[in-house]
């Protein structure tokens, strides 16, 4: 057996607590070590009101965040019907006891514009978000005829790598704000796992090599984290 096949592979996971839920112990459970290096801080935005919303028979959500948030400054989940970016932001509206009306078939903006407009639902449409949203999710809708409300509930941060950690093999990247986080440094010697075409986009414009999950899941980065463990050791 080589060395590369001896010792244990370091993965490490970029996103925020409470997102993909059981990945860490999943990829121990693989014989990966795993470094929890949350790079961004989602932040409520305390004060904002949400009556902008209030009348929208459908809210839209393309984050966890945005529903975090909303909860926090005191919505009611239960009175909207509610669609959702992916299985992931569809679990965060579920835990808070509500049920989704639509989720999209793939985990990105596009795919829930798409459906929702599919459906020739009536406006307006309430799309809760951070400060650092795509335009996609609403300029789609836009385009479709609909009245939008887009209202910014929370700020990203960025959290700083500490120079004290070792350097990962693998590095799981869930958004673009995660990418311009991650040192140029660390990047460069590890090997990428993007989750969705957003953060796959950010990592080709700034030249750095990557494979994308199959899916933004815990089975997806799973594979994918296999894939180029057996790729490199063997």
């Amino acid at each position: 057996m080589s060395e590369a096949q001896a010792r244990r592979w370091v993965v490490a996971l970029t996103h925020s607590e409470g997102r993909l839920e059981g990945l860490e112990s999943e990829l121990q459970a693989q014989d990966f070590e795993v470094l929890r290096v949350p790079l961004i801080q989602t932040r409520t935005l305390a004060g904002v009101s949400l009556e902008p919303l209030q009348d929208c028979s459908w809210w839209l959500f393309t984050s966890g965040a945005a529903v975090r948030a909303v909860l926090e400054l005191g919505g009611t989940l239960a009175r909207h019907q509610l669609g959702a970016v992916g299985e992931s932001t569809a679990e965060a509206i579920r835990s808070a006891g509500a049920q989704v009306a639509l989720v999209s078939s793939a985990p990105e903006a596009r795919s829930l514009a798409q459906s929702f407009l599919s459906h020739h639902e009536l406006g307006p449409v309430g799309v809760p978000q951070g400060n650092l949203a795509a335009p996609t999710l609403v300029n789609l809708l836009l385009e479709g005829g609909l009245e939008v409300r887009a209202l910014t509930v929370y700020t990203t941060v960025s959290r700083p790598w500490s120079p004290t950690l070792p350097q990962p093999d693998l590095v799981v990247l869930a958004s673009p704000s995660a990418v311009e986080a991650l040192p140029l440094a660390v990047a460069s010697e590890a090997q990428l796992i993007a989750l969705g075409p957003t953060t796959a986009k950010r990592l080709r414009e700034l030249g750095l090599s990557y494979v994308t999950a199959p899916a933004a899941s815990v089975k997806g980065v799973l594979k994918a984290a296999e894939q180029l463990r057996s790729e490199l050791c063997c």
